[in-house]
This record gives C-alpha cells, sequence and structure tokens, in this order.
C-alpha cells in the first residue's frame, strides 16, 4: 500500500520485526504437521478426540504461520518443499477427505502469509497438470473454498503454457477444454467466498491468450455483463453476485493487451454506466467500478512517458545540505513554450470517452468510502500521465476547485490523494504550487465537528501524504519561496494535532522534508525533539515539545497565534486545558507578545466570543497570568486589562452562562480561572473578592460530577482565600468561618459535603477560633450515626479530608491531635455497604490517606509534641488498624495501607513495638535507582508476597488479632486469585511453624466473639476455619480445645439465623471437628442441622457428614449403619419431617447423643397446608431453593 509506506511506523510484535530467518523449532513444526496428514484417519467413534487433535494442528500451524506475516520473504527457502509436500497429498486416492481438505487449508496459509503471486511461481506447470486439475475442481472431494481457491491460483497458471489447449480436446469437440475451463470457472465466480476471486483471474488470463481471445473475449465480456444485469433482479445476493463478475472484467482490462480490449473498451463503457454502480450501497461494488473505469480509459490512450512531466534529476544527499560544491543535473530547463511545441509535434489522439471516465473519476473522488477514493486517486494520476499537457493542466484545475469552503470532507481527502499521486510522479508542474501550496496549509488544519461527529482527521492526513510527495519530487530552489509555510504548517500539525497518526504522519513528513530540501529552518535540530515516539503523548507535545520548538524563532510566532487563535478556543475541552498549559509555558519566551496581542484577544472572547471560546479563554486568561509571574513580567499587565481581568466573572454572569445547558462546565471553568488568578496574585478590588467568594459558595455546594465543579471550587477557595484574605477584616473571616460551620448540618448531601471540603482548606488563622466546635463537628460527620447516613460516603469522606487539613494548617494542643487521631481510627472500622458495594471503603482510604499526611505534619514538629501525641497506646492502635487494612480484600486499600504503614515503621526517631519485625514485613521501599531512573515496585505490592510477608506478625501478640481479623477476611473472599495467593501463604506459614497454630486458633476465636453477628467476618471465617482444620496437621490437645470454643459460639451464630449462606458455610468447619476425639458438641449441632427447616441445609449438612463418616470410620460406633441411614434418607423432602426427625434421632442413640428436643415453634411446620395447586407449586420452588 503505496499510501502508507511513506510512514514507517514500527511494529508493536518487535519479535516480529527483528526476524531474519525462520526458527528451526517452526520449521520443525510445520514438518510434523504435514508428516500427520499422511495418517489422519477418517472421524471415529471418538470423535471429540479426533476434532481436537486436527484442531491442534491447524491452530499450531496457523499461530506460527501469522508469525511471519509482516515479514514473509524468511519463508522463501522453504516454500518449495512444503508444496511439493503438500501438493501430492491432494493429488493422492489413499489420503483420507480430512487429509486431503487440511492439505489445502495449509497451502491457503502458505499463500494468505507469502500471497499468491509468489506462490503460483513454484506450482508444477506441466501440460499435463491441466486434465488433473480440472478433474479436482469437478470432483466432489474439493467441497471447501480453501481446496477451490488454491486449485483455481494453479489453474491460473497453467492457462498461461505456450501450448494449443486444442490438443487436449481429444475426441470432443474443438474447444471443449477452453468452454470447460470457462464452465468451471464461471460456476464458482458469483459465489461468496475467496474461490469466486481466484476464478475470475483464471477467466481473465484464459481469454486473453494471443491464440484465443478473438474467439472468446468479445463472448466473455458480454457474459459477464449479462450476468451482471441478472443480478440486478436478485434483491438479496444481487451485490454479492456482481462483485464476482466486475472482479472479472477489471482483471480482463488489466491483464490484456491493448490492442485486445480496445475494441471492447467503448462497449464495456456504456454498459457501465448504464449499470448505475454509483449508488450502489456496497463499497467494494463503487471500489470495482473506479477500477474499471480507470483501465477502460487507460486502453483509450496510447501508453507513453510524458515529455513534459517535471523531474527532478539526479539527486545527491550532501546537496540537500549544502555540502557539496558539485551542480544537480536537472531536466526541469525545459520552458513551457518548448513543452507545447514538442506536444504539438506529437499525435495524441484523445478520444471523447476519456471525459466520461475521468468524470466518474472525479465523482469516485467524493465517495463517502476511503477506499474507493483512493483508487480514483491513483486513477487519475494514471491517465494524466498519458495525456497531453494542456489537458493535465485541466485536471489539475478541476481538482483546486474541490478544496472549497462548501465541499464536504470526502471531496477533500480525495482531492489531496489525487494531487499527491501527481505531484509524486512529476505530473504537478512547479507552476502550480502558488495554487496548491495554500490548500496544503489549509487541509493541513482541517478540522470540522458535525454534531456528535469529527470529521477532518483523514484530511490531515492526506495533507501530511501530499507534502511528502512534494519533498520527493520538487527541486529544492522550487520549494524555496514556499518553505516557511509548509514547515510552519507540518510543526503545528505534528504539535498540536487531536489524532496521534497525523501527528506521527506530520513528523514524517517534516522528516522527509528536512532530509530532501534541506532548506528548514533548524529541521535536524527539531527533527532529534518531534520524533516518532515524542509526538504520541497530547500532553507531551503542548506542554514541553512546544515549547521546545518554540525556541527557535521561525516558527515562535505561528505556535503562539495558533494556540491563541484555534487551539485554546477548540470545541475539545482537553486541547483547550492543554493549549492554556503550553500557553503558560511559552510566556518566558515571548512576554510582551502574548501579555498585549493574544491576552487582548482573548478578553474580547470572553465579551463576544461562543461558548467555548469563552471556556478556553478563561482558561487562558488565568494560565498566561501565572505564567507572567512565573518569569517576573506580570507588570506587563495594563491597568486596563487588569480591570477587565476583574470584571470576567461578572461578564459571564450577566450574559446568562451559568444557567442552561453547559452552566456546570463554566461553572467549573470560572473556579479554575479564580483558582489561577489567585496564584498569579493578581490585584483585585474589594467589590470583586466579595463577588468572587460569592461565586465559590455556590459553587461549593454544586452535586454535578461530570465537570467536577465542587472539586474545583475547593481547589479555587483554597488558593483564593491564601492570597485575599489576609488583606479583609478579621471579622468577615469568621463570618465565613461560621457560615460553613453552619452548613455542616445541612439536609443537602452536596451543602454538607462543600462545607467540609471548603473547612479544610481555609487558612489556619480563619479556622484556630472555632477549633473546639470544628473538630467535634468534623469528627460526627465522619460517622455513621443514622440509618440514613450509610450511603452517604462522600459526606464521611469530605469530613475526613477536611479534618486532615485542619490538623496540618491549625495549632492544635495534644488533646486535640490525640481526638483527630481518634477520629481517623474510627474510619478505619467503616464497613458500610450500599447497592454500590462496599462504599465504607472509601473512607477507610480517606482515613489512612490522612493518618499519612497528619503523621508526616506531626513528625515535622518538636519532640516534646510528637511524644504527647504519639503515646504507646496510640502506636499499637495505628499499627493495628493498619495491619488489617494491609491484609485485606480490596486491592487498592491495601496497597494504600501499606503505604501508609512503611511512613510509620521507617520514620526517623519513632519506636514502635516489635520494631524489628515490622521493618520486616514492610521493608524500604525505593522509587528510584542509583542513576535515578524509577523502579518498579509492583512486586512489593503483589497478593503472594504481602500475605507472606505479613504472616510474620503472628508473632507479635500485640498485632496478631488485627493481623487475623482482616486476613480471614480475604481468605473467605470470593475472589479467585486473592484467595489462592492468601490461602497458599497461610498453609504454607502454620505448616512451616507448627508454634504459631494455638496463637492463630486463640486470635480466630478472638474475632469470633469480637464480631458475634457480624456476617461480613464471620462468613468468611467458617471458611477460614475449614481451611485451617483440613490443611493443617494440629495437635490433638490443641484440636480438643478448639472444638469445644469454636461449635459453642458458632452455635450462637446460626441461633434463630435465616441466611442460608452463613448456614451452608458453617457446615464443612463442623464436619472437620469430627476428626478430634471429643467432638461431642459438634455432632449435637450436626444432628440439629440434618433437621433444619431449609432443604438445602439438611441436604448439604447430610453429605459432609457421610463425607466425615467415611474419612473418621474409626472414631464413631456402628459407623456403617449410622452411614447406611444418612445415605439412605431424602434430606431435602420437604413433606414428611417426622420421618427425618426419626432417622436423626436413631443416629443420635447410635452415637450416643441426647435427642433433641421438638421446640413448641417448631411443630408450626407440621401444620397442613392448603392444597390448591398454585400454593403447593410456589412452596415447592421456595423449599427448593432453601428460602
Amino acid at each position: 500500500n503505496e499510501y502508507k509506506s511513506y510512514l514507517s511506523m514500527p511494529s508493536r510484535d518487535t519479535q516480529s520485526s527483528t526476524v531474519s530467518h525462520i526458527a528451526p523449532e517452526d520449521i520443525q513444526l510445520i514438518e510434523e504437521c504435514i508428516e500427520r496428514l499422511k495418517s489422519i484417519p477418517t472421524p471415529s467413534a471418538d470423535k471429540i478426540r479426533y476434532v481436537s487433535d486436527v484442531e491442534r494442528d491447524v491452530d499450531a500451524i496457523t499461530r506460527t504461520m501469522n508469525f511471519y506475516q509482516e515479514q514473509p520473504h524468511v519463508l522463501d527457502p522453504h516454500l518449495q518443499a512444503w508444496i511439493d509436500k503438500l501438493l501430492p497429498l491432494t493429488l493422492s486416492d489413499s489420503i483420507s477427505q480430512t487429509g486431503f481438505n487440511l492439505a489445502f487449508h495449509y497451502l491457503y496459509l502458505i499463500t494468505k502469509v507469502r500471497g499468491y503471486k509468489y506462490i503460483v511461481r513454484l506450482l508444477p506447470h506441466e501440460v499435463s497438470d491441466i486434465e488433473v486439475v480440472l478433474r479436482l475442481l469437478e470432483s466432489e472431494r474439493t467441497a471447501t473454498w480453501h481446496a477451490r481457491y488454491i486449485l483455481f491460483l494453479w489453474l491460473s497458471i497453467l492457462v498461461l503454457i505456450p501450448f494449443d489447449l486444442k490438443r487436449l480436446d481429444g475426441d470432443k469437440d474443438p474447444g471443449y477444454t477452453v468452454r470447460r475451463m470457462l464452465g468451471i470457472a464461471f460456476e464458482r465466480l458469483q459465489g461468496s467466498d475467496i474461490s469466486s476471486g481466484a476464478a475470475a483471474l483464471v477467466i481473465a488470463k484464459l481469454v486473453t491468450r494471443p491464440d484465443l481471445y478473438k474467439q472468446y473475449l468479445r463472448r466473455t465480456i458480454d457474459d459477464i455483463l449479462n450476468r451482471c444485469k441478472a443480478a440486478e433482479k436478485d434483491p438479496f445476493f444481487g451485490a454479492k453476485k456482481k462483485l464476482g463478475v466486475l472482479e472479472c472484467l477489471a482483471r480482463i482490462f488489466k491483464i490484456g493487451r491493448r490492442e485486445y480490449i480496445r475494441e471492447n473498451s467503448e462497449y464495456v463503457l456504456k454498459e457501465l454506466i448504464d449499470l448505475g454502480l454509483r449508488h450502489e450501497v456496497n463499497t467494494l461494488l463503487r471500489r470495482y467500478e473506479s477500477k474499471l473505469v480507470q483501465r477502460i480509459g487507460l486502453s483509450f490512450l496510447v501508453p507513453r512517458v510524458a515529455k513534459w512531466r517535471y523531474q527532478r534529476g539526479t539527486r545527491i544527499l550532501a546537496d540537500s545540505f549544502g555540502t557539496n560544491s558539485g551542480s544537480i543535473t536537472d531536466n526541469t530547463n525545459l520552458n513551457i513554450d518548448k513543452r507545447n511545441k514538442e506536444e504539438e509535434e506529437e499525435d495524441y489522439d484523445i478520444p471523447d470517452e476519456i471525459e466520461d471516465v475521468l468524470d466518474i473519476l472525479f465523482r469516485c473522488l467524493k465517495d463517502p468510502e476511503t477506499i474507493v477514493r483512493w483508487n480514483a486517486a491513483k486513477g487519475i494520476g494514471r491517465i494524466t500521465a498519458r495525456l497531453p499537457y494542456s489537458l493535465a493542466t485541466d485536471i489539475v484545475t478541476t481538482l483546486l476547485e474541490s478544496f472549497t469552503p462548501l465541499e464536504s470532507c470526502d471531496s477533500w481527502h480525495g482531492g489531496c490523494l489525487a494531487l499527491a499521486e501527481l505531484g509524486r510522479y512529476g505530473y504537478l508542474h512547479p507552476e502550480h504550487l502558488p495554487q496548491v501550496v495554500p490548500i496544503l496549509i489549509k487541509a493541513l488544519q482541517y478540522d470540522e465537528k458535525r454534531g456528535n461527529i469529527i470529521l477532518g482527521s483523514n484530511v490531515r492526513d492526506a495533507a501530511c501524504y501530499l507534502s511528502w510527495s512534494f519533498a520527493r519530487t520538487y527541486d529544492p530552489e522550487q520549494i524555496k519561496p514556499f518553505v516557511n509555510e509548509i514547515a510552519n504548517a507540518l510543526i503545528l500539525t505534528t504539535l498540536f494535532d487531536r489524532c496521534i497518526n497525523c501527528r506521527r504522519a506530520a513528523s514524517a513528513a517534516f522528516q522527509e522534508n528536512v532530509g530532501r530540501q534541506g532548506s528548514f529552518p533548524y529541521g535536524i535540530d527539531i527533527l532529534t525533539t518531534c520524533d516518532y515516539y515524542s509526538v504520541a503523548l497530547q500532553s507531551s507535545t503542548y506542554h514541553k515539545l512546544s515549547v521546545n520548538v518554540a525556541t527557535f524563532e521561525p516558527y515562535r510566532k505561528s505556535i503562539i497565534d495558533y494556540l491563541g487563535n484555534n487551539r485554546s478556543l477548540h470545541w475539545c475541552s482537553s486541547i483547550r486545558q492543554d493549549s492554556s498549559v503550553a500557553l503558560k509555558n511559552l510566556c518566558r519566551l515571548s512576554p510582551e507578545y502574548i501579555s498585549s496581542a493574544i491576552l487582548d484577544k482573548f478578553l474580547s472572547v470572553i465579551d463576544n466570543g461562543d461558548f467555548n471560546g469563552r471556556i478556553g479563554a478563561l482558561l487562558s486568561i488565568s494560565n498566561i497570568c501565572v505564567g507572567l509571574l512565573e518569569c517576573n513580567k506580570l507588570s506587563l499587565l495594563s491597568d486596563g486589562q487588569i480591570k477587565r481581568i476583574n470584571s470576567v466573572v461578572n461578564v459571564i454572569e450577566s450574559a446568562g452562562l451559568f444557567k442552561g445547558s453547559g452552566g456546570d462546565e463554566i461553572r467549573a471553568a470560572v473556579c479554575c480561572y479564580i483558582e489561577r488568578i489567585s496564584v498569579a496574585g493578581v490585584q483585585l478590588e474589594e467589590d470583586t473578592i466579595t463577588k468572587w467568594q460569592l461565586q465559590l459558595d455556590v459553587d461549593l455546594v454544586n452535586p454535578e460530577q461530570q465537570f467536577g465543579v465542587q472539586q474545583s471550587a475547593v481547589k479555587a477557595l483554597e488558593r483564593f482565600s491564601a492570597q485575599y484574605y489576609t488583606c479583609r477584616n478579621a471579622t468577615v473571616w469568621q463570618g465565613i468561618a461560621r457560615n460553613y460551620l453552619s452548613q455542616l448540618d445541612h439536609e443537602f448531601t452536596a451543602t454538607r459535603v462543600g462545607s467540609a471540603y471548603a473547612l479544610g482548606v481555609l487558612p489556619g488563622c480563619v479556622l484556630e477560633p472555632h477549633l473546639d466546635v470544628l473538630i467535634p463537628e468534623l469528627g460526627n460527620k465522619t460517622k455513621v450515626l443514622k440509618k440514613c447516613d450509610l450511603s452517604l460516603a462522600e459526606c464521611r469522606v469530605s469530613a475526613v479530608k477536611g479534618l486532615t487539613n485542619v490538623f496540618v494548617k491549625c495549632s492544635l494542643n495534644a488533646q486535640q491531635r490525640l481526638q483527630v487521631y481518634q477520629i481517623l481510627l474510627e474510619c478505619l472500622e467503616d464497613y458500610s455497604t450500599d447497592s454500590r458495594g462496599d462504599i465504607g471503603s472509601f473512607v477507610r482510604e480517606a482515613g489512612m490517606q490522612a493518618i499519612r499526611h497528619v503523621n508526616v505534619s506531626l513528625l515535622s514538629r518538636e519532640p516534646h509534641i510528637i511524644s504527647t501525641t504519639l503515646t504507646r497506646e496510640l502506636k499499637v492502635q495505628l499499627v493495628c488498624g493498619l495491619v488489617q487494612q494491609s491484609v485485606e480484600k480490596i486491592d487498592r486499600t491495601r496497597q494504600i495501607a501499606i503505604t501508609t504503614l512503611h511512613g510509620l515503621v521507617h520514620a526517623a526517631d519513632l519506636e514502635l513495638e516489635h520494631h524489628d519485625v515490622l521493618k520486616t514485613v514492610v521493608p524500604p521501599l525505593r522509587e528510584k535507582a542509583s542513576d535515578g531512573q524509577l523502579l518498579d515496585n509492583s512486586e512489593y505490592f503483589k497478593a503472594n508476597t504481602v500475605f507472606s510477608r505479613f504472616l510474620k506478625l503472628i508473632t507479635c501478640p500485640v498485632y496478631v488479632n488485627s493481623l487475623i481479623r482482616g486476613i480471614v477476611v480475604t481468605l473467605g473472599g470470593l475472589t479467585e486469585s486473592l484467595v489462592k495467593a492468601s490461602s497458599e501463604a497461610y498453609v504454607d506459614a502454620l505448616t512451616e511453624n507448627e508454634s504459631w497454630h494455638s496463637v492463630v486458633l486463640d486470635g480466630i476465636i478472638d474475632v469470633m466473639g469480637r464480631d458475634h453477628k457480624n456476617d461480613r467476618v464471620i462468613v468468611p471465617l467458617f471458611k477460614t476455619v475449614d481451611l485451617t482444620l483440613t490443611n493443617i496437621m494440629l495437635d490433638e490437645d490443641l484440636g480438643n480445645k478448639f472444638v469445644g470454643q469454636f461449635v459453642a459460639l458458632a452455635k450462637k451464630e446460626i441461633s434463630k439465623c435465616g441466611n442460608v449462606p452463613k448456614l451452608l458455610s458453617v457446615i464443612p468447619p463442623l464436619s472437620n471437628c469430627l476428626q478430634f476425639p471429643e467432638s461431642k458438641p459438634a455432632l449435637s449441632q450436626i444432628m440439629l442441622l440434618l433437621c433444619h427447616r431449609y432443604p438445602r441445609v439438611r441436604k448439604g449438612m447430610a453429605d459432609a457428614f457421610y463425607t466425615s463418616l467415611v474419612s473418621y470410620e474409626d472414631l464413631f460406633p456402628d459407623c456403617e449403619k449410622v452411614m447406611e441411614i444418612v445415605e439412605s434418607t431424602v434430606w431435602e423432602n420437604p413433606d414428611n419431617m417426622e420421618e427425618l426427625r426419626a432417622g436423626r434421632n436413631t443416629i443420635c442413640e447410635m452415637l450416643g447423643l441426647p435427642v433433641p428436643k421438638l421446640v413448641a415453634g417448631a411443630k408450626a411446620q407440621n401444620r397442613p397446608k392448603p392444597s390448591t395447586e398454585q400454593f403447593d407449586s410456589y412452596g415447592d420452588l421456595v423449599n427448593r431453593v432453601g428460602y
């Protein structure tokens, strides 16, 4: 594809892009697959195994061949050998049908990778092969399209043998063999698979033979056109049928000699126009129309190399950079008069039909599909090459007329492609450059938005191709008058285009021009900066590369003007944001120009611009002010500009932009404007400060999430208050603080959230008079005091962040500091849930991040403050809370906890309980290597390594209960990968350290007692107990002790429990308790569950009990009889509970257990039920599902 060849894009598969030869293991695999074809039997009784073996071979050879798709030439030394092995298999009668099909499948894969034009040359082409191929095509064995495709390709090379085909007719009528070939090919010509293309190739090569064209060419063309007309009557498959015949016709006009097809050209063109393919919906039909029309057009014209075409001549690389004193041989000294004189001497015979051909091609240049436009562009280039100079000039003029604002995006794209084709081969004369270059500049910046559809990227890409073709075609002297325009346009596209493909295409075109023209200013210096990889990230091109390129004077003004007049006012929000940052960074290079012309432009846009323009102007004005501050040029702002900056928010409000659609986006932009102006410290009037404060108060309570109005207002208030509150009366400060404090109890969530955030960002001098009220109020907002507060996680998070900022900014006494720490520790216990899931994780994460910030702030203060705040008890509480979060099930939460604990453990001059163990659990985390490179710490936070490290804390009595409380939730979780990693670490740790068994079991009992009726912990804890009893060999005394404690607590947990999953989770650990001698408490509980009211629970308990009896039969008397009763009883039967209880009681008597007594409430289960069919059906459903 020549269109893509100008842009050298590296392969994503680095192995494939660097391969120089085929790997020996791949050769062996392919040859083994070919060899196995001989022994493949017909499908046997074991069909599944048979199919899997065949599919495995096909998949292996497909993946192997696809690996070499980008560099297929490395297969060339082996292709002939593979083909010689596969073809005999297709001709053998001893091979099975499956092997026959696979042989052709393998041949197809080889052809697909290497290309049919190369493969057909390797196929046998003896006269005797013709009959063999025809017989196979007529055979029923060739039922797959792979076989037909390969056979037609083989036949396409056989029909070119210089041998009289009549000699193959034998005793048949003359021409029998040719008619037989045509019949077979026409039979498949209108098929829907790839073999139709190969059949078209056979027909085209056959009827254009020198000895057959007179007899068969016109007849075949008529047959094709008749088939095409007949296909129009088929409303369902007509388009597919047309594809094959049109492809055949196009191949005939491509392969046939001009003297053969010239006499049919007018006839075919007329019929083609009558078919009306321009109205077809199918893209391929319109593509074949453009292919066929251009080939018909070429048949009208005598092949020749136009003497008038532009030729650059001999090119020497050194001359491009001015290092060679020699001259360049140039053939451009033929002027127009001489060219015209030569044309008059030549006899150009231009038929009238050329006008119809060009008309169709110009129409195809505006087609909606790229593939059609590209074919039309190549066709125009080929036809122009055979026309006289005057007609070629008319074609160029017609192309230039398609670049008008009224034309569509498709027209611009097709026109650029056509001009590039003409320019690339010298048919666009230098005298047209003054008209073409302005079009090129416009095309490089073409961008159009139609509703939700963005157009123009293909136009800009084609414009890059056009500029690339100029570099390869024209002499530097011809391009010299346009160098600055082209260079600046390419740089702007390279740096600021919205699409990565266009940025890279422009970079490649700029590189081509630098290398071949040598006159682009600072070309080499820019190429080292704006290469293929560096332009991939949009933010990088705006923030960094634009500043680097702007250091070169020829590009600086165009970059600044383009950002100010185009990109900053763009409809795309990210481009507006990046453009404003780019202007800020450029202020140091041209502060005077930006502060005058560009800033005035934006101020006028605020007054009269459109919606997107005003948002971009807000961002750009504020960032320009920050940029001027950074380069100490803020004094360049005039009094008039400062006054207009003060009035911007009033202008926006008076225009009514805060209301209606887009109001929230405007509000977010205004907040950003206030923030950046505050950073810059622009002088504000008292009325402006008051107005902006009121505006921020309104935006702080905005619940909108898409544009982040509230968060933008919080950031703005922090900067605004720090910059301008110091110049205001203290009474005003206190009024603002009291206002936010009063809104903490507001009925609307957004108001509470915004007020909490605001209190956290106000200056410390404003907050300190209210600390006695502020800390308790914010602390209450971090808790779930009412049931309606459960889902208000955002409110609690904002209160945590506000409390953190209060601690950092204000001077707190020891009691207040301890109060803040206690509030943050309580946040680590927030496990509230709603329809979104574990929303308490947001509060826990905010609490841990707050602990990290508070610790950093505290540790930077005087030692006596640290010692009075971080007492031994508080440090133990902090570590315990963080350890529990470090081994829980959410990856994000776990990483934040480990990071926070890392800061606490490795803080200087801070002693913790079991500090040495903690340092091994949380080793130092290095972010950079010695050479300054960032390190990959992903392994540090991986689940398998985290759990292995943290289980060492079992040796620390003060931390072990928190560790177990956190890890049991993970061990009994639902995430397979996390459960696997934690379980392996847990089992390995307990297996290697028998002394830990008692500690872990005591911790489990402690957690069960602490979290009574807390299903979030208890259900996974039951699974953890099952894991422990199944995989760990416990001491008998320890096991007996644990069974007694566990069963007693489990009995309380499931008493009056209607949660079926919880009841099912307690069954496995109860069953595993039977492995210990003193397991009667567990047996008693099992007996109760065998007659539970839920069938699922009864059935699950019976299955688990039977498995335990099989495993521990030596521990129970009359074990076989008990097993027989358990196995023969239908425990899920809901209709006769009395029989189930009788069987259960018999088991109790055999095992020496007291028979459970039926309580009064349970008798209700035996009451007769209404006998309506509907109720019975529903009751049956409820009983079956366990509810």
